[in-house]
């Protein structure tokens, strides 16, 4: 593909805002195995996701802006308090495709995901009624890749399915949820932690 008939992908830089997120900051089975895919994936046209960058957004708690770091701790503390009820998980990340023009692993299991993120809305809405919750129909997933250009999803296929083919599942254990500040760069996102909350108290 030439890549001068291709457009940059765009997007808002800077903080986007407050998410529920899984890290992988204790999975270095996983790390390296991510890197093991990535060494097939054409920099040309995607950008790596470095290991400390791995994450799974399990749903938005408002934009930049949109609460005070009071109101963040309070919506934090009634996380903990729900969350106390939600054991920690095995996450099977198997399923290596394409994610929109991105590449990255679907997680099995989701139900496990959905069931943290709706006890996690529940706490959030508790403090914040009007939160800008994430309604995705995208299953669970964790980029490993994003696209540099608009229109990659046929390559973002191809490369998938090639890596794949040799792709075995990872299982990671979640002990925690994490709440971030989330920002975006142009070819990164990163994020500051608020707060952690731990799985089953």
């Amino acid at each position: 593909m030439d890549k001068s008939q291709l457009r940059r992908r765009e997007g808002r830089i800077g903080p986007l805002g407050y998410y529920w997120f899984l890290t992988f900051e204790h999975a270095p089975e996983f790390h390296a195995h991510v890197k093991d895919c990535q060494q097939s994936i054409d920099t040309a046209y995607f950008d790596l996701t470095a290991a400390e960058g791995l994450h799974l957004t399990v749903d938005r708690i408002a934009y930049d802006g949109e609460l005070s770091r009071g109101q963040l701790h309070s919506i934090a503390a009634a996380a903990g308090h729900a969350c106390q009820h939600q054991p920690p998980f095995v996450l099977e990340l198997e399923n290596f495709t394409n994610l929109h023009g991105a590449i990255g692993f679907i997680a099995s299991r989701h139900e496990r995901v959905h069931a943290l993120r709706d006890e996690l809305r529940t706490a959030t809405r508790s403090i914040y009624p009007d939160a800008s919750v994430k309604d995705s129909a995208s299953k669970p997933h964790v980029t490993v890749a994003y696209p540099v250009f608009e229109g990659l999803s046929a390559i973002a296929a191809a490369t998938a399915q090639k890596i794949g083919t040799t792709v075995d599942a990872v299982d990671v254990t979640i002990t925690e949820a994490v709440m971030v500040a989330l920002e975006r760069h142009p070819h990164s996102y990163e994020w500051d932690v608020i707060s952690r909350i731990p799985l089953g108290g």
